[in-house]
């Protein structure tokens, strides 16, 4: 399932990587595994939003994606990338639900919390990526959000603005755990 696609940027400080099974007891073991990476790097004041974005993701995963997903994350120092692969048919879009309706504004949420993110086909299925800056990156300026369409893969504007998931353990092992220097802690 490799899915790397364009030159990365900057080797990331460090790397998480892991493949759950898309069950509804996944969504809370991934925001276990985030808050428990972002912990072990420092990144404590970035816990909340991530949590929020990947739940959403995560949940999308479980509900259309198949018999598991992949999250990977990204510390690049200011910046923190995130992706969710899952091996599911079709490409998730933000969707106008009716009031009332207790569904459908999860990829609007992610447009309101992350600075930037998108959706890509991907070998055997497709990738949801976002970013966050570091509030201590972010300066006295607010961060700016993106509208909810999605960006697509390389067309985004940027050398590469969707990092993508590399193969990944199989089910029950540990997540790779990187930190920047190609060797695992």
């Amino acid at each position: 399932m490799p899915l790397r696609h364009g030159p990365p940027p900057a080797t990331p400080i460090r790397t998480a990587e892991h493949l759950l099974p898309s069950v509804p007891a996944g969504v809370g073991e991934a925001r276990a595994l985030v808050r428990a990476d972002l912990t072990a790097w420092g990144h404590d004041d970035m816990i909340d939003d991530c949590l929020v974005i990947v739940s959403e993701l995560v949940t999308n995963a479980v509900v259309h994606g198949g018999s598991a997903y992949a999250l990977r994350l990204e510390d690049h120092g200011g910046r923190l990338y995130g992706e969710v692969f899952d091996p599911g048919d079709g490409m998730p879009r933000p969707r106008t639900p009716a009031p009332g309706t207790p569904s459908g504004r999860g990829l609007q949420i992610v447009a309101a919390i992350a600075d930037d993110w998108g959706v890509r086909a991907a070998d055997g299925g497709k990738v949801v990526w976002f970013s966050v800056t570091h509030p201590a990156s972010a300066g006295v300026t607010a961060l700016h959000r993106r509208p909810a369409t999605p960006r697509r893969g390389p067309s985004c504007g940027r050398a590469r603005c969707a990092p993508t998931l590399p193969r990944t353990a199989p089910p029950g092992r540990p997540a790779t755990v990187t930190d920047g220097s190609g060797t695992t802690p």
